[in-house]
This record gives structure tokens, sequence and C-alpha cells, in this order.
């Protein structure tokens, strides 16, 4: 099973424990992901959280273990979903007392091992989109708690 990985990152302006605690509650989940994503939690015991995610009108029920150690990490690991492989973390480093680069590397092995190239180019791009909204919408967040506290 072949891995391909993906990087990304960006300053947020607040501290690493309040990112780490934001992406750390799933509610959030829903206010950082592209409207053309449906995500639906559908249960959460402990650190297994299950979601429905549907995209091009298909759902797909995805079982993910995380593993927080804030204000340091968040790993999140796929048991059942998609892929043969997925996983997700995020590295919160304090660049100052209220600013914080989160760098996010996904590796992930596509279901079907003899198609994988083609695969990964498809959801490449697809990621590459997904991660530069999910990134505007948490810096947005933070902006927006910034203002309200001036206030």
């Amino acid at each position: 099973m072949k891995l391909f990985t993906l990087h990304y990152s960006c300053l947020i302006e607040a501290s690493a424990q309040e990112v780490c605690a934001f992406h750390t509650d799933t509610n959030n989940l829903p206010l950082i992901t592209p409207p053309s994503i449906g995500v639906k939690i559908v249960s959460q015991k402990e650190n297994i959280v299950v979601l429905d995610i549907k995209k091009f009108g298909i759902t797909t029920r995805w079982e993910i273990a995380i593993e927080t150690n804030c204000p340091t990490s968040i790993v999140d690991v796929m048991l059942k979903g998609p892929f043969a492989s997925f996983r997700h973390e995020r590295l919160f480093n304090a660049e100052g007392e209220h600013l914080t680069r989160m760098d996010e590397t996904i590796s992930l092995a596509p279901p079907i091992a003899w198609f994988q190239s083609l695969f990964f180019t498809f959801v490449k791009k697809d990621m590459d989109a997904m991660f530069a909204y999910r990134h505007q919408m948490t810096q947005a967040h933070f902006r927006f708690e910034h203002e309200a506290k001036k206030l």
C-alpha cells in the first residue's frame, strides 16, 4: 500500500491553546467544512467519532479515532471509511502570545491500489481546496472573536 502525503500550513491570530481547543470541538467541523460537503456527526464516544460525509451526492461513513494533546497536537486516524488508510495530524506552534502556526499533514492510501496515481491527483486537488477553505474559516473565526472582545 503506497501512502501519499499532503502538507498545509497557516497562521492564526490566537494562542495555540485556543486553536487546539477549537479544532478539538467536533461541533466546529461544520463551520470549517466547505458548503459543498455535508458533514453530520453520527456519534461520539470518548475519542471515537463517527461521521457521515456527503460529497458529489454520495454519503460515506467515517469512524475516526482522535488523539488530542492540546495545546501541541491533534491526530485523527480513520478506523473505517473510504480510504485504505487516512491520518490527519495538526501541530500547533506558538509564534507569539496570540499567534499560532497550524501545520497539517495528511497521509492517505487510496482504496484500490491499481489506480492510485490517478486517484491521488483528484484527491490532492480536492484536499487543496478543502484545506484552503478550512484555514480561511478558522482564521475568520478567531478574527471575529477578537473583534467581538474589543466591543
